[in-house]
């Protein structure tokens, strides 16, 4: 399970004296990312969050906003928002190139404007495993099949060691409320399908 003291433990092997540095949280309301933030609150540390609105889903790009501002309103914690506009055009082919260049653009500035050492994301073991498997059907040599890093550059990635069950799980031990992306329930359901 998902323990403070893993995850301290965790933080402990990407730098030393985690209390002693401050962050910035990548949350989108997710499952994975709310655990990340909860995690941190408990653990008393020093960061602050940035959640980007890209508009893509509506009404439910604006739900997974509130439930990350709910959360630092009432754990007073400094909350920095990126509202997608028309201004940012979208690219025709790649909407997730576009969005991950647009969403660490942003991180980099808060975290210049705020002074925040490191950048923290929730990436888990599933994106670990997802991201060898991309890179084993490129043919992408030795270096590629790597997976994500968990300290790279500066950013770091504490959840590498969980899976997606095991977030699920500590999310609904804890009352941890997140918000559920609809594709990705569409993704699981076809993973458990082409399971069988």
């Amino acid at each position: 399970m998902l323990k403070k003291l893993s995850i301290k433990e965790q933080l402990q092997n990407l730098v030393n004296s985690p209390e002693k540095h401050n962050y910035l949280l990548a949350v989108s309301g997710g499952a994975d990312s709310m655990v990340l933030a909860f995690l941190f609150s408990n653990l008393g540390l020093n960061f602050q969050i940035a959640h980007i609105n890209y508009k893509l889903r509506g009404k439910d790009s604006d739900s997974d906003q509130k439930v990350v501002q709910d959360f630092c309103q009432a754990n007073d914690i400094r909350f920095h928002l990126y509202e997608v506009s028309e201004e940012d055009q979208q690219p025709e082919n790649s909407i997730q190139l576009w969005a991950r260049e647009l969403r660490y653009q942003f991180f980099k500035k808060v975290q210049e404007a705020e002074k925040l050492e490191y950048l923290v994301t929730a990436h888990h073991l599933n994106d670990q495993l997802e991201t060898f498997i991309i890179n084993l059907s490129k043919a992408a040599g030795i270096n590629g099949l790597s997976g994500i890093p968990a300290n790279e550059n500066k950013i770091l990635r504490p959840l590498l060691g969980y899976s997606k069950e095991e977030i699920y799980s500590f999310a609904k031990e804890n009352n941890i409320e997140y918000r559920e992306d609809a594709s990705n329930k569409k993704k699981r359901l076809l993973k458990k399908q082409n399971q069988k």
